[in-house]
């Protein structure tokens, strides 16, 4: 077949053949088309001539039409909602790995201030709640997040390291106790939504919470105030998150957050 291909559209002979032959069928397809256009026509014509008598055939008719004339337009919603669940996935315009590997190399150097040590860490964590603001479409004024860490007696602690939304000692009772639920888990980043109806006074309603895998050494609890529906975006959540999960595994990251202040 590709030898055939090159004799036909490589040669300037077969390129000719091809050309004259089109332009000789050309009116026989453009008279079979006008032929179709008939032929599709034929149904309309039918129903304009059908002569409805009683209101059993004009109820028929008129079911008919409305299937004839709704049909392209269910048609084209069904494409455009397919278009719409078909969007590209989200997409992080910051580089993590950078950004992780930054941190990773100024916590180890002994000559860089803390001032500087805590700056890395919070351009990390302000670009994941810009990403969680934007991958959820939430306002920022409606997010906050707290690292936690083991404290000497082997139990989560929520540590100063926080941006976004205060919090009052009862939500940190509350945070404490949603922390357990997800380390029950054993997941590195559960989820958990319409906490609300678990907590009456909280004040977020779904909770993304991330982890080392093994032994819990640096976490991250993210609060959202409302509700979201995460499901069509935990792939893309996953993508994003998936790099913290290895900060636990940062010994002098893990000393820092747990000893400054």
């Amino acid at each position: 077949m590709r030898k055939i291909g090159q004799v036909v559209f490589g040669t300037l002979i077969g390129r000719t053949i091809v050309w004259v032959l089109l332009i000789v069928m050309l009116p026989a397809v453009i008279e079979e088309m006008f032929e179709l256009n008939r032929f599709l026509s034929l149904p309309f014509l039918l129903l304009a001539e059908w002569e409805a008598a009683g209101t059993l055939a004009g109820r028929a008719k008129f079911l008919i039409l409305f299937i004839l004339y709704a049909s392209p337009l269910a048609i084209l919603a069904s494409f455009l909602l397919f278009r719409k669940k078909a969007a590209p996935p989200y997409r992080s315009c910051h580089d993590y790995e950078k950004l992780i590997a930054d941190v990773k190399e100024t916590v180890k150097n002994r000559q860089a201030p803390k001032e500087l040590k805590a700056d890395k860490i919070d351009q990390l964590f302000e670009a994941l709640i810009d990403d969680v603001c934007n991958l959820f479409r939430v306002q920022r004024a409606d997010v906050r997040a707290v690292l936690v860490v083991n404290n000497s007696r082997g139990r989560h602690k929520l540590t100063g390291w926080r941006w976004g939304r205060s919090c009052t000692p009862d939500q940190d009772r509350m945070d404490s106790k949603a922390i357990d639920k997800f380390l029950e888990t054993e997941l590195t980043y559960p989820i958990w939504q319409e906490v609300k109806s678990h907590f009456d006074h909280t004040d977020s309603d779904t909770l993304l919470f991330f982890r080392n895998s093994g032994k819990l050494e640096l976490g991250c609890l993210i609060a959202i105030a409302g509700t979201v529906d995460v499901e069509p975006h935990i792939e893309e959540w996953e993508q994003i998150v998936k790099p913290f999960t290895m900060l636990g595994h940062i010994d002098k990251l893990v000393r820092f957050v747990v000893n400054y202040g």
